[in-house]
Parts: structure tokens; C-alpha cells; sequence
């Protein structure tokens, strides 16, 4: 009897009425929460000059949550795994206004990529959560330092925090939730070009790059209080 409630409950989850309702009431839900919180934006001058276009941003996979509305109005292409919850995430994304292309570090990573410059080249700037899907948190993945070689658009690193915030402590990624009515804070760094007088961009450089933002972000909103 179990096993044919599991896989009745199995069938309507993975239905496609029921991914697409999802997706829907998750799209109201973030539309709304986000009119809760008090965002404030932080643009460094050097990203100010950049052709919107033609820039990667890279953020941390926990900080995420706040960066929903940062990048839909730009039509920006991200990465969603081939999982289950990927396949609602992309539905979500999609009608957010990003392009959704599927594909991990882990799974068809490489074919991923190779979309994602298609659809870069075609005047989409890209958005990758640096350490995701899975981490280690705060571990740069390389796909983003061969996308950016590829194209030769700088990274832009994202740094998000929030005044009053619920931290999941049992995921892998300490995934950041914004308290409604908090004030948030999120900036656009100084825009990393890949060679520097001392050599190629690595991605412990690139951790350290924005593990620098982000406690900026994190003393920002602290001092707000």
C-alpha cells in the first residue's frame, strides 16, 4: 500500500500541471515578498560603464534569494540542474524573464556552457552562482572563468545581505532568507578582468574577490541598524 501512495504522489509531482502551478504560485509568492523588503542598490562606478550585455555576474549560491529581481529586467541566462526542483526553478526563472538554459557541474556541465555562450553572444549577460549547485560553499566552480575567457566579459561579483534574515544552517550553503520589512543591501563590485599584471584570474582569487563583497554587504547592513 505504501509503495502505491509513493508512486501515485510520484506521478502528480512530476506531472506537468503540477510543476506548472508551482511555478506559477511561486512567482506571485516572489513578487509580493519582495515588496516587502527595503532593497538598496550599489553600483561601483567601473561597473556603471560596462555594456549591460556583455558582463557575467557571480555570486554565492546561499545569497541568492535577494537577487531574483536583480537580473529579470536584463534577461539574464542562468544554469538550473536537471533535477526535479531544477525543472520548477527553471519554470520560475523563465517567467521572471531570465533565460534558462539546464545542465550542472555535475550533469551535461559542458553542454550547458556551451548553450550559455550561444545565448551570451546573442546580448545576454550570463549570472552563475560561482559555488553552486552543490558546493563546497564559497569554492568557485571554473565555468565561469571559461565562459568569461570565451567571451572576454568581465565577471561582475554580486554581494547580498540582509539587516534581519532567516539562515538555513542545514543546508550546505547557509541559504540566506531576507525577514520581511528588513533592509537589504546589494552591490555590483568592481568588475574582475581575467589577466591582471600578476597573471590569469584563478578561481581562489575569485573567491577571495567576492568573499570581500560580501562582508561588505554584510557590515552594510549591519551598521543600518
Amino acid at each position: 500500500m505504501h509503495s502505491i501512495f509513493k508512486q501515485m504522489r510520484r506521478s502528480i509531482t512530476y506531472s506537468e500541471w503540477f510543476i506548472n502551478l508551482t511555478a506559477t504560485l511561486a512567482v506571485f509568492f516572489f513578487l509580493a515578498y519582495f515588496r516587502l523588503l527595503r532593497i538598496q542598490y550599489d553600483f561601483h562606478p567601473e561597473f556603471l560603464n560596462l555594456e549591460r550585455s556583455k558582463v557575467i555576474f557571480g555570486f554565492w549560491h546561499g545569497r541568492q534569494f535577494l537577487l531574483i529581481p536583480s537580473f529579470s529586467h536584463l534577461h539574464a541566462v542562468v544554469m538550473s540542474d536537471l533535477s526535479w526542483a531544477g525543472e520548477i526553478q527553471s519554470k520560475i526563472l523563465s517567467r521572471l524573464g531570465y533565460l534558462v538554459v539546464r545542465g550542472s557541474s555535475k550533469r551535461k556541465g559542458t553542454q550547458a556552457l556551451i548553450q550559455m555562450k550561444k545565448v551570451m553572444e546573442n546580448g545576454h549577460p550570463g549570472a552563475f552562482a560561482l559555488d553552486g549547485p552543490s558546493g563546497p560553499v564559497y569554492q568557485s566552480k571554473p565555468g565561469i572563468l571559461f565562459l568569461a575567457k570565451k567571451l572576454g566579459y568581465p565577471i561582475v561579483p554580486v554581494a547580498a545581505s540582509a539587516e534581519r534574515a532567516w539562515v538555513l544552517t542545514k543546508t550546505w550553503c547557509h541559504y540566506l532568507i531576507p525577514k520581511p520589512f528588513s533592509f537589504c543591501y546589494v552591490s555590483m563590485g568592481k568588475p574582475v578582468i581575467l589577466t591582471t599584471a600578476q597573471g590569469e584570474i584563478t578561481t581562489h582569487e575569485l573567491d577571495r574577490i567576492l568573499a570581500n563583497w560580501t562582508k561588505k554587504a554584510d557590515l552594510t547592513v549591519q551598521q543600518s541598524h
